[in-house]
């Protein structure tokens, strides 16, 4: 069984204990979390080992929903390909070639 996998959909079923009102599991919805993650993986851990997990989830999921909706970027879900228009890259190595420029300055 994947870890992974398993801390997300025990996630989404604690967050589901209050119909979706809350970004963060109850007490309750915790205790839920940790009690099966425990049992499933034969592990004693707390929420503070759930609570880095899912912050470096969520910091992951921003930045990939932001490549997804304010690039030209976008993924093949079957073979998870990432695929750029030549246009995106071009201007990517535009800028790049803009950046290593050195700049002159003339000193008085």
């Amino acid at each position: 069984m994947n870890k992974k996998k398993t801390l997300i959909d025990l996630f989404d079923q604690a967050i589901s204990m209050n119909d979706y009102t809350l970004k963060d599991p109850t007490v309750l919805g915790r205790e839920h979390m940790v009690d099966n993650f425990d049992r499933a993986f034969n592990l004693n851990i707390n929420y503070a080992f759930f609570k880095n997990k899912l912050d470096d989830f969520k910091k992951a999921y921003k930045k990939w929903k932001f490549l997804m909706t304010s690039t030209e970027i976008t993924v093949n879900p079957e073979t998870s390909m990432i695929y750029a228009s030549d246009e995106w890259w071009e201007a990517r190595e535009l800028s790049l070639i803009h950046i290593s420029e050195p700049t002159r300055r003339s000193y008085i």
